[in-house]
């Protein structure tokens, strides 16, 4: 059958591209060009084929990291997006409503010889098993057609954030199905409806687990983690397409203004009193301040020029929220003065390093399209800087403005680094939700330096990764590179007939590529021999490191977890250095949890190699409590190993030996642990599971357009799955 044959054809031999060998390196990192610029690993990718038919003749293919967790035992969890969009075979606005199939999530090994992949259990996060209630936007009108039963709990469109105990809470995500829809056919109007669900990964068992569902469906929404532990979630949409909800009317063309917040120790949700709602893009990004408030930066993401919500026009405004209070207090309209000032849509907000005393945090925005709608559609190359200052009576925000990219970059992922620089990866030329496919891939990465407050260009990436691309900061300072699963060609079936031109690729890209940056040439790393895995609030901290004397700064950084281009949670906290003796530095840890909330951290340590600040290999710690039980002996083996490999690579290095790439003056390769490693597991057999998303509203003409030319038309049979 086409179908069938579609996935044969898509089907191709995956790459097995180890990751980089611990030879190489170079003794002259002061002449090593890759001091400017950062070095690319070769892509690789989970073996096996690219995608395979099911019994029912569905393409099932290897998921992109769409949304990728780094976990406190060094491994990364990962999940797709759009799953299903290879089954469209003339309109996805027309189609997606029945093709569209559950996420698949994976679990990406880096340690040991060569990457490993495991498939959690149950693959897909294992929400709505036996489907979910529709809420019709007109009851009694044109029916709803929901006939897949494996696309009413994908993970995609959820957000996750990393829980005190590092496990992973997600929360949201995708129904989806044809309102109006021809039963029987597979055609129709496709929706998608945000889920209630809220599930955990546990990285101790590989298993997703259900637990408490919100009170609110939400696609889209932010979660931030406050100081008592507890996590607030706010906006996301409960229907993209047709958001009209008779039973609640006044929440109609708009998305959830209703807050709740999860406690994980009672597994319970509250919805906040109405003082806590707020109309909020989707997506928007938000950040804990150092005083225990929730901080919006005025950016979400964004639907130019059709729009997503009547009320958008608020979105310029920034506020914070108090928790105690759950209240609301707006701080004005960012970057007024600057080239963009306002809203800025589809671009990352990066919270820059927060330093003693604690009384002020700093947000780097980059790219992305200017203003709600009608907005830009073309990507700018804008940065700027904004500044929460709490050491008066009350929050007070000013804009600064950054460097100009070298590139105008759309859907573009920032990341921290250890030193303070941030890097943006990926993007494109335009936004690629109002026109998917037009737009031309962004491959050169670029680093933003906060003492010059300017942007250089880096080495380029071998791959082309636009919508839904991530990339997160792996423990040892490199930066793993993913994702990419657009939405089909122009709303159609996928068609790569353009990328010969330079246009972005027409199908979703599973695999990642490693990045080593510059700051990984530039020298000797110092190696963190030994540190305590918990740091109470307010502890002084011995960190026995190598050569204490050219240590500039020790830092902890949070866990990643990312998606769409945020990570509420983000942060990176400066520790003072109290003293330092031949063999250590002392540290006082974050003071509070509004500081550095309770759960797991990086630690680096920062030496001055004479062209820059040059990063330690990260260890594994946890601020505010004990390291879970579940995860002592994993990150206690995964130390071990590391110092024992990055203590010889330096001891090489600096008796005249050829240092190697593992910690002595380049990136560091994976590292056998200290357990023997399993032989490489083969590529999973991938059942039905699986997922996806359309986030656009102004197809919604096309769609019923399309819908128009489907009925005039003899529509042929279709395989469908009715629900039992």
């Amino acid at each position: 059958m086409q179908r069938r044959a579609r996935a044969l054809t898509l089907s191709l031999v995956a790459s097995t591209a180890l990751l980089p060998s611990l030879d190489g390196g170079s003794a002259a990192a002061a002449e090593d060009p890759r001091a400017r610029s950062g070095e690319f690993a070769a892509p690789f990718e989970e073996p096996g084929v690219v995608c395979a038919a099911d019994p029912d003749g569905r393409a099932i293919c290897k998921p992109a990291a769409a949304s990728t967790v780094v976990l406190a035992d060094g491994r990364v969890l990962y999940w797709d997006a759009l799953e299903g969009e290879e089954d469209v075979e003339l309109s996805t606005a027309a189609e997606y409503g029945d093709a569209a199939q559950n996420d698949q999530s994976r679990v990406l090994r880096l340690r040991g010889t060569r990457p490993a992949w495991s498939v959690p259990s149950p693959a897909d996060g294992g929400a709505n098993p036996d489907g979910a209630p529709e809420e019709p936007a007109v009851p009694g009108g044109p029916g709803v057609v929901d006939e897949n039963p494996h696309n009413d709990g994908g993970l995609f469109c959820s957000d996750q954030i990393q829980l005190a105990d590092g496990r992973i809470l997600v929360v949201g995500g995708t129904q989806y199905y044809s309102e109006p829809g021809l039963p029987g056919t597979g055609y129709g109007v496709a929706e998608l409806q945000g889920l209630k669900n809220a599930r955990v990964f546990d990285p101790a068992t590989n298993r997703w687990t259900q637990v408490a569902s919100m009170t609110y469906a939400r696609w889209y929404p932010s979660l931030t983690t406050l100081p008592d532990g507890t996590v607030f979630t706010a906006s996301g949409v409960t229907k993209l397409i047709k958001p009209f909800y008779p039973s609640r009317p006044a929440d109609s063309g708009t998305n959830v203004k209703q807050t709740e917040t999860f406690n994980p120790r009672t597994g319970t949700w509250t919805v906040n009193p109405p003082s806590a709602n707020r109309s909020l893009p989707l997506y928007p990004r938000m950040h804990l301040l150092p005083n225990g408030h929730v901080y919006y930066d005025a950016a979400g993401q964004a639907f130019n020029p059709s729009g997503q919500s009547y009320d958008e026009a608020l979105w310029n405004i920034a506020a914070t929220y108090d928790p105690a209070s759950k209240t609301w207090t707006d701080l004005g309209v960012p970057g007024i003065g600057t080239a963009a000032p306002g809203f800025r849509g589809s671009s990352f907000s990066v919270a820059l390093p927060l330093r003693p005393p604690y009384t002020s945090m700093s947000f780097l925005s980059g790219g992305g399209v200017s203003g709600v709608t009608p907005g830009t559609v073309l990507a700018i190359a804008t940065s700027q800087v904004n500044t929460v200052d709490l050491s008066g009576q009350a929050a007070t925000l000013r804009t600064k403005a950054g460097g100009t990219l070298n590139n105008p970059r759309w859907y573009s992922t920032g990341v921290a680094l250890p030193t303070g620089e941030v890097i943006a990866f990926n993007g494109s030329s335009m936004d690629e939700v109002v026109a998917p496919g037009s737009g031309i891939p962004v491959r050169t990465p670029e680093i933003y330096d906060p003492a010059t407050n300017a942007w250089t260009e880096l080495a380029p990436q071998a791959k082309s990764r636009t919508y839904h691309n991530t990339a997160v900061l792996l423990p040892d300072g490199r930066v793993l590179v993913g994702g990419h699963a657009p939405i089909n060609t122009g709303y159609g079936a996928a068609n790569p007939a353009a990328e010969p031109f330079g246009f972005s690729p027409a199908l979703r890209d599973p695999s990642f590529e490693i990045f080593s940056p510059p700051y990984l040439f530039r020298g000797l790393r110092p190696v963190v021999t030994s540190v305590a895995g918990s740091l109470a609030y307010g502890a002084r901290i011995r960190v026995a490191v190598t050569d204490p004397a050219t240590v500039r700064s020790v830092v902890v950084m949070r866990n990643p977890a990312l998606t769409h281009l945020i990570d509420a949670d983000q942060r990176t906290v400066e520790l003072p250095i109290v003293a330092r003796d031949a063999s250590s530095v002392t540290v006082v840890a974050p003071p509070s949890a509004a500081v550095a909330p309770a759960g797991p951290y990086v630690l680096f340590v920062n030496s001055d190699a004479g062209r820059g600040l040059v990063p330690s290999v990260g260890r594994q710690v946890f601020v505010g409590v004990p390291v879970p039980a579940a995860l002592r002996q994993v990150i206690g083996a995964n130390t071990a190993a590391d110092v024992a490999r990055e203590t010889a690579a330096r001891r090489a290095a600096t008796s005249g030996g050829a240092p190697s790439a593992g910690g002595a003056s380049s990136a560091p390769a994976p590292a056998p642990s200290a357990a023997p490693q399993p032989a490489p597991e083969p590529a999973p057999v991938v059942g039905a599971l699986p997922g996806g998303e359309l986030a656009t509203t102004g197809r919604r003409t096309t769609a019923v357009a399309l819908l128009l030319v489907v009925l005039a038309a003899a529509v042929r049979p279709r395989r469908v799955t009715p629900h039992a």
